[in-house]
This record gives structure tokens, sequence and C-alpha cells, in this order.
């Protein structure tokens, strides 16, 4: 054993064997979701132009959906990036998570730091990933909306801006709370998490709805539950269908068609924000007499 590496009874306590099997780009980084984690920080960093320091909102409509799951993978595979320094902050206080699933404490976190009891120095932890650290909850005060819409936030928020290239921030979902719209009228912009087959449509859009008329600025989604029925759908981009199941084909072609459109929705969202003209739609040429 050499001098840089401890023994095992040294580890920190953000090392790999206590992190949730959840967070796949520490332990699987090589599969196909990991990839998927890194193809939305390919559409984050290019939606951020300037590259100056941002901090998001990840936030649901509801719970259930898969939020601090992706929350801590993108925040993992933004930390892979050269140079960049990546915070993820927890301010979920109600169904606290992300000290679980990176294997480290709950507490102190966000609540004691703005309630004064604690100094920024003391709530963060370092992560399994050297450029990532984490904010935990903490315990859960008596209004959270207001705790976070306050001043202290605020100027939190401004100085994690300049110690990191990224803060990335779970809150809780948008129904029946309004921590999330609050918060992202302060950051660069919101991500909506939405799980497939799951969250209506209309949800969403009330959800997109109340996050503008706060002034914030939704600036995608991520789709979570995609079913496990596919073989080889990174390398092939096709679906393992069930022959004994005759909706299976029926199913697995509308799959498809909702990841095409979500690509589609995602790269036109890109152009526009680079100022690019939309792409016209193909088909036959008109006819000149």
């Amino acid at each position: 054993m050499t001098a840089e590496t401890p023994p095992p009874a040294q580890l920190p306590a953000g090392s790999h064997s206590k992190v949730s099997t959840a967070i796949v780009v520490c332990h699987e980084p090589r599969c196909m979701q990991s990839e998927q984690y890194r193809a939305f920080r390919t559409n984050l960093t290019a939606l951020n132009r300037a590259g100056g320091p941002w901090a998001l909102v990840f936030t649901s409509s509801r719970k259930g959906e898969g939020k601090s799951v992706t929350v801590a993978n993108v925040a993992a595979s933004l930390a892979e990036l050269p140079g960049q320094r990546v915070c993820l902050v927890d301010v979920d206080f109600r169904r606290p998570a992300q000290a679980d699933l990176l294997g480290l404490p709950r507490t102190p976190g966000v609540s004691e730091l703005l309630q004064g009891t604690r100094t920024l120095q003391q709530v963060v932890q370092s992560t399994f990933a050297g450029a990532l650290d984490l904010i935990a909850a903490g315990d859960e005060p008596r209004s959270p909306a207001e705790l976070l819409g306050g001043e202290r936030f605020a100027n939190l928020l401004g100085e994690l801006k300049r110690r990191y290239s990224w803060v990335l921030i779970d809150t809780p979902p948008v129904h029946p709370y309004t921590d999330a719209c609050v918060l992202a009228a302060r950051c660069n912009g919101a991500v909506l998490v939405v799980r497939m087959e799951d969250t209506s449509r209309d949800l969403a859009q009330r959800t997109m709805q109340s996050i503008q008329r706060a002034g914030g600025k939704v600036l995608g989604s991520f789709l979570t539950g995609l079913p496990a029925d596919r073989e080889d759908a990174d390398r092939t981009g096709r679906y393992h269908v069930d022959r004994s199941d005759p909706k299976a084909p029926d199913r697995a072609r509308a799959r498809q068609l909702a990841e095409k459109r979500l690509r589609d929705q995602e790269e036109a969202w890109i152009r526009k924000q680079a100022g690019e003209k939309p792409e016209k739609p193909k088909g036959k040429e008109p006819r000149q007499d």
C-alpha cells in the first residue's frame, strides 16, 4: 500500500462504498444511464454560453419523480469536467435525500447555516468526487420558504457562485410547496424532472407556469422512468420487445417517439438560445411552374 492511499478505515465518509448505487455516475460510469446524464450535462454547458458560474434549481411537479437521484448524478457528471467545481445543495428540508445518497452525515447543513449556528466551512462536505462538494439540508426549520427567501440565502448563493462553477439545488416539488418557485427566481434557471408515463402534461405545464409567474426561468426537463426493456439501446437505439405481449410493440414505438420529441425539443431550445434560426421541416419542395 502506497503512502498516497489510506487504509480502508481512514477513507472519508464520501467514499465509493458508502455512496448509493442509484448514483450510477459513481458506480457504473460507462453504463447507458451515466451517458444520458453526461448528454444532459452537455446541454447545460451549451446553454451556459458565457461559461460563468451558474446556480440551477432542480425540482419536480410532485414527489416520487426521481428528482434527487437526477440532480446528484448530474452534479457528479459536471464534476468530471476539467477545471469545474460543483456544489450540490439540498434544501428539500421535508424529505432530504442527498446526504444519504452520497453516504455523508445529514447535519449540520443549510438550516443551521442560515440560522447562524454554523459557518459555511463547517457545513461543506467533500464527496467521492474530488470536484464535488455537498451542503446537506440539516434539521428541518419551522418555515423553509421564509428561510430560503431571506437575505441570508441570497448572500449564501452569491458566495457559492464565487467559489464554484456550478451550484445545483435540490428543492421540494412545486406541488404543494413554494420553495422551488422562490429559489428559481434567484437562480440562472430551473430544471423540471418528469417521470415518463406518470406525470401528466397538464400538471407539468402548471408547474412550469408556477415557476415562471414567480420570476423563474425553466431551462428544460429531464425525463426519468424509462422502462428497462431496452437491449443495447445506447448502441443500437432499438427496443427489446416481449413478443408474448400483443401491446408491447405499440408501447415500445410510443416510447421511441416520446424520446425523439424530447431530443428535438432540447435541440431546438439550444439553437434558440444560441440565436440560430430554426430548422425548416423536411418535406417536398414546392413545385415551381
